[in-house]
Order: C-alpha cells, then structure tokens, then sequence
C-alpha cells in the first residue's frame, strides 16, 4: 500500500511539472549560422509619444452623456466624441430637446467634468446692416 501511494505521489508531481513547463512561454529558436548584430524590441512595447503621453481620463463617454442630461433637462443625447487639443481633453455631446427639430452641442471637460453649452451658431450678418442714412 506504501509503495502504490508513492508511485502515486511521483505520478502526480511529474504531471504537476510537466503541465508547469507547458504554460511557460516558448523560447525562440536561434540560429548559430547568421547570428544576428541588431536587437530590436518587439513592436508591442513601441510606444509613441501620443499613447505615453496620454493620461487616463477622469469623466468616459458615458458620463459626459449623464452631466449632459443632467444639466439639459428634458436632452436626449444623440452622440459623444472625444478631442484632444492643446493638451486638454473634452467631449463634444449632441443632444436635442424635447420637442425640438435642431441638434444642440454641449462640451465636457474629460478631466474635471465642467458642462458649458456650446453657443449655438448665429446667422453672420453683414458689416454695414443698412445702406441708408437716417435723414
């Protein structure tokens, strides 16, 4: 009975082992003939200055949707983005109102969560309003 628990218990550790050694990850094969001069590091640990820079954001899209219909009473948002520029993160929600036909833009702050509505764009009039003198 001794000996049968033995095998048993060397059986078990050797499985045990070789299942370790399976999840280890796989050397490369190298080549003796053509050793290579260059070392290049692998394409995943690249970063650019555009992905190391960027910091994790305070407010995600979903949020900004909730600040938005928060202070919009009555919003339905339509979309979300996100811009970066200058350093600084917003996003730019559109939402209509109940009610109405025309798109309504409001901005985000992705750091802080301040809402600020966008101003909505005003006909451009021209300089001189009226060619006539008042007399």
């Amino acid at each position: 009975m001794l000996s049968r628990n033995a095998l048993l218990f060397v059986a078990a550790t050797a499985l045990s082992a070789a299942g370790a050694a399976a999840q280890q990850p796989a050397k490369p094969a190298t080549s003796t003939s053509h050793p290579s001069t260059t070392t290049q590091a692998p394409s995943a640990a690249k970063k650019t200055t555009k992905t190391s820079a960027a910091a994790p954001l305070a407010v995600n899209a979903d949020s900004a949707r909730k600040i938005v219909a928060a202070n919009a009473a009555g919003a339905t948002v339509t979309s979300t983005h996100l811009h970066r520029s200058g350093g600084k993160s917003y996003y730019t929600v559109s939402y209509k109102l109940k009610g109405a036909k025309s798109t309504m833009h409001a901005n985000v702050d992705a750091t802080t969560g301040a809402f600020s509505a966008a101003a909505p764009a005003t006909p451009a009039t021209p300089a001189n309003p009226s060619s006539k003198k008042p007399s």
